[in-house]
Formats: C-alpha cells, structure tokens, sequence
C-alpha cells in the first residue's frame, strides 16, 4: 500500500478520535449545565446544520486539493483551540461555525471527499482498493476505541484534558497534510457541473438512498446513543466510555472482515446483507430493557453495521468516472450529513416520552434503505 495511503488513514483515525470523544462527552458536558434531554438534542442538530451548511460553502471553494484540506485542518484546529481556552456552551458554538463540524460522533466532513478521490487514484486494481478503503475505515475505529479507552480509563470530572488532546491531534494532522503529495486536482469552474446524464442520474440515484440511509443514522448516532445510556440506564461517562471501547474494536474489526466477504460476493451484496443483519439488532437494542442484553445486541449490531462502508467507498470510487468523483463525494457527504440534521431533534423528543422508540424508528427507516438499494443495483456485479 502507497504511504500516502497510510498517512491518509492516519489523518481519518486523528479525526475520529476527535469526534468520538467528543460525541460521548458533550452529552454529559451539557447536561453539566442542566440542559435536558431534549435541549441535548437540539444542540446536535444544531451542530449538524452547522456542519452541512459549512460544507456546502467550502465545497464551493475553488483552491487546490491540498490548500483546501490544509486550510479546513487549520480552522479545525481554531475551533477546538477556541473551545478548549473558554469551556462554556457560548463558545461551543463559536467552535462548530468555525471547524464546521458536527457533535454526531461520525466523521462527515469535506476531507473525505478530497481523501477518498485521492485514494482511489492509487490503483486501478479492484481488491488493492478494496483494501485500501478497508484500512481507512479500520483505522478511524480503531482510534475511536482508544479515545473510548481513554474516557474510560480517566473519566473526567473536569473536561479539560480531553479537549487539550484533541487541539494537539487536529495540529498533527495538519502537519500531516503538510507532507502528502495530492494529485494535480483542478477545481472546477464557478457555476460547472456533472454534464454527463449517465454519471448525473447515478449520482441523484445514490444520493437519495444515502439519504434515508443517514435519516435513520441521525437519529442513534453516538451522542444519542451515549444519550440512551445515561438516561434509561444513569450510567456515568466511564461507563459508557467502556460500551464504546467494545462497540469500536468489534466494528474496525469487521470493517477488516469486509474486504474478505466483498472479494467473494461483491461489494453490492456486502453493503445490503451486511447492514440489514446489522438494523435488525439495532431493533432489538433495547426490546428486554435491561444493561447487558442492550450492550449484548448494541455489539452485535456493531460486529456488520459499517461493513457497508469500506464497500460503498469503494464502490461509488468505481462506478463513478474519476473526473467527477471529487464533486459526487462531496454531494453525497452533504448529503448524509444534511438528512442527518432532523435526526437528533426528533431522537431528543422520543426521549422524553419512549425511549426505546428511537431505536425502532431508526431500524425500520435503515432496513428499507438495504432494501431499495439492492432493488436498484443486485444487478452490479463489481
């Protein structure tokens, strides 16, 4: 594998355990200031919107690949060093405008657009792509159970050193960009577009089944589910740094699994089969309402629900043409990201009121995602 490559997995695990960390403590960093379920929720909506809108602004940038990533590793790196000097809700906000990040725990920024194209331009041998994606994907959970490690092992009182870390991370990887060669990407135009109809219908097809898929995926990202724990069940930030130690060590170790299965069934049914057996544990999260046998289905769920992932990128980094890849990861980033936005507020509303139906809600809507996916392309053979 091309070092770049590696390097370029090191930087999605640096973000990752940024946003891990972030999504399993600003939960209990609001409710520090008597913000209520349903104020918690609002917040991560709120950080979402924020986070789409500051996409689709800076995907109309036109600067070269590696000053764009550069410049957005710089304002995350602003933000969280704003956060961290002045810890209060007020400037929290400042935080998200500025990095243009979300609280989901999931890592939904315009670097991967830019990552993934320059990844997929390092070979044109399929299964080398294959487990290239599956590194990328493997290396941002694995960091996620270390950071979950981290909290559990600490367990703050006080969340100064957890922010202080992630300054010093969101600096290693701007240094990291420093020293990658990007390919010579040139920005398109003001006001160009995708002309191929082929390559648009593919894209506006894609683009909406991503959507109902992430309209689920808003409502039980890690802050919610983070949310679930400390509600039904008072567990303590440790503890449930602890639920996600596992959730991330199970889940980079299937993302490794994924490359083995789509070499042998293809990456289509490797993204359907995988991620319907992964919603129907979801269903059944918290069905018994009791602690182990919620954890015991939330792992399980974990053990396929991102096998989809390394084969989707994959994937849309092949049927694609290389000359508007750039341009359809960013749509499809936006996206994901912006169906995510509802999520959030209406996970913080059934919290109040039926706790488990957020769980029911978002298995029903993922599942007919899976469905309508291998609907549209089973007969994709790649």
């Amino acid at each position: 594998m091309k070092f770049e490559a590696i390097l370029l997995s090191f930087t999605k695990s640096i973000r990752s355990f940024i946003f891990t960390s972030l999504a399993i403590t600003i939960p209990y960093f609001l409710a520090s200031f008597d913000f209520s379920s349903l104020e918690i929720g609002i917040v991560i909506l709120v950080s979402l919107a924020i986070s789409t809108i500051f996409l689709y602004v800076y995907t109309a940038v036109r600067i070269m690949a590696k000053r764009k990533l550069l410049l957005m590793a710089l304002l995350f790196l602003i933000s969280l060093t704003i956060f961290y000097l002045e810890e209060n809700v007020i400037f929290l906000f400042i935080a998200l405008i500025v990095g243009g990040f979300s609280l989901s725990g999931r890592d939904l920024t315009a670097n991967q657009s830019i990552e993934q194209y320059t990844m997929s331009l390092y070979t044109d041998n399929q299964n080398q792509k294959n487990s290239m994606f599956a590194v990328y994907n493997f290396g941002s959970y694995g960091s996620g159970a270390i950071a979950s490690l981290f909290l559990f092992l600490y367990n703050p009182s006080s969340f100064q050193l957890v922010f202080l870390i992630n300054v010093i991370l969101s600096l290693v990887q701007v240094a990291i960009y420093l020293f990658i060669k990007f390919p010579a990407f040139v920005p398109k135009k003001k006001g160009e577009r995708i002309h191929d109809e082929k390559t648009k219908s593919l894209v506006r097809s894609l683009a909406l089944l991503f959507s109902v898929d992430s309209l689920g995926g808003g409502l039980v990202n890690n802050s919610i589910i983070t949310l679930f724990f400390k509600v039904v069940y008072n567990l303590d930030i440790s503890q449930v740094g602890f639920i996600f130690i596992i959730v991330n060590i199970i889940t980079a170790l299937s993302i490794i699994g994924s490359k083995y299965i789509s070499g042998n069934i293809g990456l289509v049914r490797t993204m359907v089969y995988t991620h319907i057996m992964s919603n129907i544990m979801l269903f059944m999260v918290p069905v018994f309402h009791m602690l182990v046998v919620s954890e015991v289905f939330l792992y399980l769920r974990q053990s396929t629900s991102q096998m989809d992932v390394p084969a989707r990128d994959s994937f849309v980094n092949t049927v694609i043409p290389q000359e508007s890849r750039v341009n359809s990861n960013s749509v499809f980033i936006g996206i994901r990201n912006g169906m995510q936005i509802p999520g959030p507020g209406i996970a913080g509303i059934i919290m109040e009121i039926f706790p488990p139906g957020i769980f029911f809600m978002a298995a029903l809507t993922k599942i007919s995602y899976d469905l309508a996916f291998f609907l549209k392309y089973r007969d994709n053979r790649i």
